[in-house]
């Protein structure tokens, strides 16, 4: 093993007992996705596992039958998975009114002539108006729905050849929505984990006032940042299982897809984000700062980054930079392999994630060493008193 690897190795292990001796410095790894999780809970919990979501049923057919009638029944059947719909008949005046008021977030309508199309092989519609409070929640709404057409057409049009039931992009396999939350999470965990964890181990050299003696012992500096980097890697790792392992508890049910993809894309996005993690480290040079920081640059690119937040929010030409930035494809890929299985696009979602950690595992170390040697805080100071002046 060479002079490099051997410091690098020492670096590593070195972070490592430093977590070990010291393991509420990891509460805010541990704690702030459970928290995130629990916020989720509880301020979604009661669509999920309430009485259910109560949504108007506005029946306009003037002569219902057999396929009014049973579609009406399936409506009103229990459903597994949540949310449940809970449909209130009522007429059409009423029913846009509640919803235009947001006290109903779902309005179905049976049109006239529904009976009558089915019944002569004839084509026709279900209107639905969903409430557009968030995207992520209209799409939920709009589940119960298709399934509940899914079993119409099962029980109803199965046998009638000239009859369809098309959906777009309708899956198989449909999460929970909190459990689907909990996974994308995970993502949220590890790059949390790495910023704090990378940044955090440089500051406590700044603090313990030990960077000058690493800098006199004539050990490879970029060994020692790249240690300190792989330590972050490996605290992003400690989240996701418990949060992954709750989810599972509350929901029952685990991600699909398998292990190696998941540690291949967020391998190279936690090595992304500690390359994040060490810069701002060596910026701050104080560990108080690594919280927020490490907690709002994750956010940010967790909301942004997965597509979340809408792009009047933070200008469309972010939003299309975005798309190439190593979050959103990492954040594709994931997704769409917990929920559907596939990965399509994972060629090209690591190649991009990987150019981006590489580069990081190359320039912070070098950046950062030049960083460290400039107190930026104290030349901010000295900025100000000559304003003043």
């Amino acid at each position: 093993m060479n002079q490099f690897l051997r410091v690098m190795r020492a670096s590593l292990l070195k972070e490592l007992r430093v977590w070990k001796r010291n393991p509420r410095k990891l509460s805010l790894v541990i704690l702030l996705p459970i928290l995130f999780f629990a916020a989720f809970t509880l301020l979604m919990g009661g669509v999920y596992y309430g009485s259910g979501v109560e949504v108007a049923l506005v029946v306009e057919e003037q002569t219902p039958g057999i396929f009014t009638n049973g579609f009406i029944e399936i409506l009103e059947e229990y459903d597994p998975i949540p949310p449940r719909l809970v449909p209130l008949e009522m007429d059409a005046d009423r029913a846009s009114q509640l919803f235009d008021n947001g006290d109903l977030l779902l309005v179905i309508t049976i049109p006239i002539g529904f009976e009558y199309a089915l019944s002569h092989n004839e084509s026709t519609s279900i209107h639905i108006r969903v409430a557009n409070v968030h995207e992520d929640l209209t799409k939920n709404l709009r589940m119960p729905v298709i399934r509940k057409l899914d079993l119409f057409y099962q029980r109803y049009l199965d046998q009638d050849t000239q009859v369809t039931f098309e959906v777009e992009n309708l899956r198989s396999f449909t999460p929970p929505r909190l459990a689907y939350m909990a996974w994308t999470i995970t993502i949220y965990a590890i790059m949390v984990g790495a910023i704090f964890g990378a940044g955090s181990a440089l500051t406590q050299e700044f603090e313990q006032e030990t960077w000058d003696e690493l800098n006199l012992s004539n050990q490879s500096t970029h060994s020692i940042f790249l240690g300190k980097m792989l330590s972050g890697v490996v605290i992003s790792y400690i989240a996701p299982p418990i949060v992954l392992g709750l989810s599972y508890l509350m929901f029952g049910v685990w991600p699909n897809g398998d292990i190696v993809t998941f540690l291949a894309l967020t391998f190279l996005l936690s090595a992304f984000c500690s390359g994040v993690g060490l810069l701002l480290g060596a910026i701050v040079r104080n560990s108080v700062f690594m919280v927020p920081l490490a907690a709002l640059c994750g956010l940010f690119y967790w909301i942004v980054g997965g597509g979340i937040a809408p792009l009047e929010l933070v200008g469309v030409a972010f939003g299309t930079i975005n798309e190439y930035l190593p979050i959103a494809n990492v954040y594709r890929s994931l997704i769409r392999m917990f929920v559907e299985g596939s990965y399509g696009t994972l060629s090209i979602d690591l190649s991009v994630i990987g150019i981006f950690a590489i580069v990081f595992v190359i320039i912070s170390p070098i950046l950062a060493d030049r960083l460290s040697r400039v107190d930026i805080g104290q030349k901010l100071e000295e900025a100000k008193r000559r304003r003043r002046r």
